[in-house]
């Protein structure tokens, strides 16, 4: 049966509470209520694919918007992709290298691996399930939808984080696009990829839908587009000020007390 409506959500700072935890149970629960009223609900996330299948170990959803928008994901299968070119993908990464950003964490995002740089071997990733360690891009033998920086360790202040972003957007002018994606990181992405571009993209296979049959959930810079062209954009109370400007509506409870999970219940299930 044809979705008549679309739910997406963003997953960190959103689904997830600051521990990295969400209610799998009251989810499924929701999911499958959601489905069963014609409402698709959809993980629109920067997180890699390899990422969100973890995440979603357990649970029935099976479509995602994942990479910000890179990759689109439809019934477990792959659909749409954006990689960075990779002769850009070599002068970027030589770039970051000369850079003094000194991140805490510097990763390529693959096909099936995380490729992390060789200088932070030492450094736990729980959340990337498959990775691999690079010293050169030669040793990257796969397409690489994001090129991702870190500062989970240092936590400056976002306005630092948002010089770098600029100064990387300038460097590279309609070649990449560098976003904040949540909890101190950067996503650089190829030029014109986002949560939005990629939502238009996997609604474009449902016939006679668009983003106005979307309703969406995020909490930071990486969810802007996404909020201002889906339908109804929620932003939620724990959002960063950029995302709750631009929100036709804020949700009541944040991250940390269900507060997407609530605001579903409330608006669609109720």
């Amino acid at each position: 049966m044809l979705p008549q409506k679309f739910i997406a959500i963003d997953i960190d700072g959103t689904l997830y509470d600051d521990n990295d935890y969400f209610d799998h149970q009251r989810f499924n629960r929701d999911y499958q209520e959601l489905f069963n009223n014609g409402i698709l609900l959809i993980a629109a996330t920067g997180n890699s694919y390899d990422a969100v299948q973890s995440i979603f170990r357990g649970c029935p959803v099976d479509t995602f918007v994942a990479e910000n928008g890179g990759r689109i994901v439809i019934n477990s299968q792959d659909v749409i992709s954006h990689v960075h070119p990779r002769p850009l993908l070599k002068d970027l990464i030589e770039f970051l290298i000369q850079q003094d950003y000194h991140p805490d964490l510097f990763s390529l995002s693959g096909a099936s691996n995380t490729f992390i740089s060789n200088k932070f071997k030492g450094i736990p990733v729980p959340f990337y399930p498959h990775h691999q360690y690079f010293s050169s891009l030669e040793q990257v033998n796969e397409p690489v939808y994001n090129v991702n920086l870190n500062w989970f360790k240092s936590r400056p202040q976002l306005s630092i984080i948002e010089k770098v972003i600029q100064s990387i957007n300038n460097a590279y002018p309609k070649m990449v696009q560098a976003t904040y994606s949540g909890a101190y990181g950067i996503d650089i992405l190829p030029y014109g990829v986002n949560k939005a571009a990629g939502l238009k993209e996997l609604i474009s296979h449902f016939p006679g839908r668009s983003l106005a049959d979307v309703t969406a959930f995020g909490d930071t810079s990486n969810d802007l587009e996404m909020i201002q062209e889906s339908g109804i954009g929620f932003a939620m109370k724990n959002a960063t000020p950029d995302l709750k400007r631009v929100a036709d509506q804020i949700t009541q409870k944040d991250n940390n007390h269900n507060g997407l999970l609530y605001e579903i219940e409330k608006q669609f299930l109720s």
